[in-house]
């Protein structure tokens, strides 16, 4: 099966290659033909001040253009922990009133490489990249609902994500908004017990078809797991994945 693959904010292709360069070793262990597409997001920005050393070599990108300034940005305002005790709540706490300003060119930007890569079927996203992959699933299934258009995307794996963005106003689709707005395709959310940030993912599984959601632990922060036995696991439910995708 083919994945379009996106980094989270302020990465690159480079970076998320490397990242998922170990789950795709795994995958192929047994002649399958899992293959991934890296894709570069739309918006060229440099890391926070102090933190050009973490993000790695350059250049960057994010995917959404939330119209903050550098010191109100999301990156920034994720690092404030919420207090807030349900999922939904936390994210309107800390990223409620964020807007997606570029979301009609990130969705023509995503579905322009898809267009060009029939053969690609799932998405694997991290972070920012999975709010942005989540935007797109949603609007895919609008646009068919809308339009009658075929879907191309059957699966998705989330990493460490976040919620789908709105289209036309602010904050992120959230299961307790009383819309019918969810996720209807397989989907796998991979997400760190100690991540400090996982009322995003949890938000963002809230959003999707419970009957055809999974949960993987893979008991670290809001990273990727790169060794040992969490590998051969992933890519267990990774094949569990296409199996509930066929």
């Amino acid at each position: 099966m083919h994945f379009l693959c996106l980094h989270g904010a302020i990465g690159n292709t480079e970076t998320i290659t490397i990242q998922l360069a170990p789950l795709l070793k795994e995958l192929n262990t047994d002649n399958s033909t899992t293959t991934f597409h890296y894709l570069n997001g739309p918006l060229l920005v440099s890391p926070p001040p102090g933190f050009e050393a973490y993000f790695g070599v350059g250049p960057h990108y994010r995917w959404i253009d939330d119209g903050q300034k550098p010191g109100k940005s999301t990156i920034r305002r994720v690092r404030d922990l919420p207090t807030s005790e349900s999922n939904d709540d936390a994210m309107r706490e800390v990223l409620g009133d964020v807007h997606c300003r570029n979301y009609t060119d990130l969705m023509d930007y995503i579905e322009g490489v898809l267009e060009k890569n029939p053969e690609i079927g799932g998405m694997i996203a991290y972070s920012e990249g999975a709010a942005a992959a989540a935007t797109y699933i949603l609007d895919e299934q609008r646009r068919h609902r809308e339009d009658g258009r075929e879907r191309q995307i059957k699966c998705a794996m989330f990493v460490g994500g976040w919620p789908a963005m709105r289209r036309d106003t602010k904050g992120f689709i959230l299961a307790d908004d009383g819309g019918d707005e969810m996720i209807d395709i397989p989907t796998l959310h991979v997400l760190g017990a100690n991540d400090p940030y996982r009322y995003g993912s949890e938000a963002l599984f809230e959003t999707c078809d419970p009957d055809a959601a999974e949960f993987f632990d893979m008991g670290k922060g809001h990273t990727l797991p790169r060794s040992g036995l969490v590998i051969s696991e992933l890519a267990q439910s990774v094949r569990d994945l296409f199996r509930r995708t066929e």
